[in-house]
């Protein structure tokens, strides 16, 4: 009799110690398991999502454009200047100018800028008159500029230089210059005031 007792105990027991293990079981899954799982999961999600971002091809009105993501801004255009330099004297002007307008075209506006100002050093007309009107507040968009701001002291350097080289359009850039200046000069902008020292 003890022992049948003792087994309808037995019965009575089991089944609250499976049902204490697998919810105890659940508490640990939910709280160390579940948890690890999910930002392995969110971790090879983000390397799939950049590896897509670093191979990405981004289509254009001029064309397919391979952007890369991990090259610093400008360090295509310094390793080309690097190869010209090597090369030696003469520079390839012309190959440079074609080389910046394709960086313009890419909308790597970095490469651009050193380009030009590579070729612009050079003493090539085009380049400087590109160099001015990046800098020319009546000129300056942002949306295509490297620069944060416009700069009219660089934008009068520039368009006396191509002057000085025989360039008469460039004249009518610093008259348009000018009448920027003496306008904000009255609004006491500073850059135009300091502008209008170069002019004296």
């Amino acid at each position: 009799m003890v022992q049948a007792d003792l087994e309808q105990v037995k019965k009575g027991i089991n089944p609250l110690i499976w049902v204490s293990i697998i919810v105890i079981g659940l508490i640990l899954f939910i709280f160390l398991g579940s948890d690890r799982g999910s930002v392995k999961t969110e971790t090879l999600q983000l390397e799939d999502q950049h590896a897509q971002i670093e191979s990405q091809v981004v289509e254009t009105a001029e064309g397919l454009i391979n952007r890369d993501a991990l090259v610093p801004p400008g360090l295509r255009a310094r390793k080309f200047i690097g190869q010209v330099r090597q090369n030696g004297r003469p520079y390839p002007l012309e190959e440079l100018m074609a080389k910046a307008s394709i960086y313009v075209n890419e909308g790597s506006l970095a490469d651009a800028h050193l380009t030009f100002f590579f070729v612009a050093r050079e003493g090539h007309v085009e380049a400087m008159m590109m160099m001015a009107e990046m800098s020319d507040p009546t000129l300056f968009q942002s949306e295509n500029n490297l620069l944060d701001k416009a700069d009219p002291v660089q934008a009068y350097k520039w368009y006396q230089l191509a002057l000085s080289s025989g360039f008469e359009p460039a004249q009518s850039r610093l008259d348009n210059l000018y009448q920027w200046a003496v306008a904000e000069a009255k609004f006491g902008n500073v850059e135009a005031e300091q502008l209008l020292l170069n002019f004296n």
